[in-house]
């Protein structure tokens, strides 16, 4: 069967932010951690790019799981008429910056 790219990209991308939030983390906390810039990562949560191996690897290990575990998750999403599953409710509260300068 052919992959349908954009769909890809916009299930990975759901995966991602449902997880980003489920850690209580800001996209910059999780690009600092996986080395790629805040908009690389919102284009990605944004179901517009969509990540090479290595990245998805470190995505995984950044979420503490598997890529196995991560591409599983992309593919139970199903597609976008079934809807995405629920996300966690508020926005991710912000960690106090360290004063260590």
């Amino acid at each position: 069967p052919r992959v349908d790219l954009p769909e890809l990209q916009r299930r990975f991308g759901r995966v991602v932010l449902r997880r980003r939030l489920e850690a209580r983390l800001t996209q910059e906390q999780l690009a600092v951690a996986v080395g790629v810039h805040r908009n690389h990562l919102s284009l990605i949560e944004r179901g517009q790019h969509l990540p090479n191996l290595a990245l998805v690897f470190s995505l995984a290990a950044a979420f503490g799981v598997s890529m196995g575990t991560l591409i599983n998750e992309v593919e139970a999403e199903g597609p976008q008429a079934d809807g995405p599953q629920p996300l966690p409710r508020g926005r991710p509260r912000k960690r106090p910056k360290s004063n260590d300068s």
